[in-house]
């Protein structure tokens, strides 16, 4: 799938890249990188049995981070090289217990602006090899300029 939107840094991968494998909150929680594309980020996640909650479900707030990681990444991946990316809002809805093998949050930017970005995502749970849609995201973000 072809993204409709334009980097405005040629180097987008390998900065999104990078700025993931700092964020120690996603090696603590066991989360990779999967396709980045301009305005398009996935994060994985397998099922570990110390991220759910008490009746076996990935924790809500383990499935927030992955999402808000999800939307902030696929707006970074559209923002110049001098900017670095926040979360100013987000609002998640739980559409079904989060229970399966793995997970991915599949993040898509909206509107991308000079400061301001609107991102959405979807959390997916691979339950018996199929794709179940169990959260989903709006996500507001902004570009942080140096001074």
């Amino acid at each position: 799938m072809s993204s409709q939107f334009q980097p405005r840094n040629p180097d987008y991968k390998a900065r999104v890249s990078s700025s993931f494998d700092a964020q120690t909150v996603m090696q603590l929680i066991g989360a990779s990188l999967g396709e980045v594309e301009p305005g398009r980020v996935e994060i994985r996640l397998p099922y570990r049995q110390d991220l759910v909650q008490q009746d076996g479900f990935l924790h809500a707030g383990i499935s927030s981070t992955i999402m808000d990681s999800a939307c902030g990444y696929a707006a970074f991946s559209l923002m110049p090289a001098e900017a670095r990316v926040l979360t100013i809002e987000f609002k998640i809805n739980l559409l079904a217990p989060a229970a399966g093998a793995s997970f991915v949050a599949v993040g898509k930017v909206r509107k991308s602006g000079r400061t301001v970005f609107v991102s959405e995502s979807e959390l997916y749970a691979d339950s018996d090899g199929e794709d179940k849609l169990v959260a989903t995201m709006v996500g507001t973000l902004m570009a942080l300029y140096p001074k």
